[in-house]
C-alpha cells in the first residue's frame, strides 16, 4: 500500500518562463497534485509512493523529464551525503 508524501519546491523564475516550466513539470508528474506557487514561488507536490525516497525520485525524474531543472528546485535539499563534493567521472577510454 502506498502512502502520500509532500515535497516542497520553489519556482526560480517569475512570469511566463516560470509558468511554462511549472506546467511542463506538473504534466510530467502524471496525476500528482500540486499547489499554486505563493508570493515567494514555493509550492508543494503531493504524491502517492511507497516511500519518501521513492517520492523524491519521482519528483526529481519529473523535473528532469520536463526540462525544468533550471527553473524548479527542491525547497529543502534531499539528504545526500557530501552532495557538495565533485564526483569523478571515472576512467576514460
Amino acid at each position: 500500500m502506498a502512502d502520500r508524501y509532500s515535497i516542497g519546491l520553489v519556482c526560480l523564475d517569475r512570469g511566463a518562463y516560470g509558468e511554462d516550466a511549472r506546467s511542463r513539470f506538473v504534466a510530467a508528474l502524471d496525476g500528482a497534485a500540486a499547489t499554486e506557487p505563493d508570493e515567494t514561488g514555493t509550492f508543494e507536490v503531493s504524491i502517492q509512493c511507497e516511500s519518501q525516497d521513492a517520492a523524491l525520485n519521482r519528483v526529481w525524474d519529473a523535473v528532469a523529464a520536463s526540462g525544468a531543472d533550471d527553473h524548479i528546485a527542491f525547497l529543502e535539499h534531499p539528504s545526500l551525503p557530501e552532495h557538495w563534493r565533485h564526483r569523478a567521472a571515472g576512467a576514460q577510454p
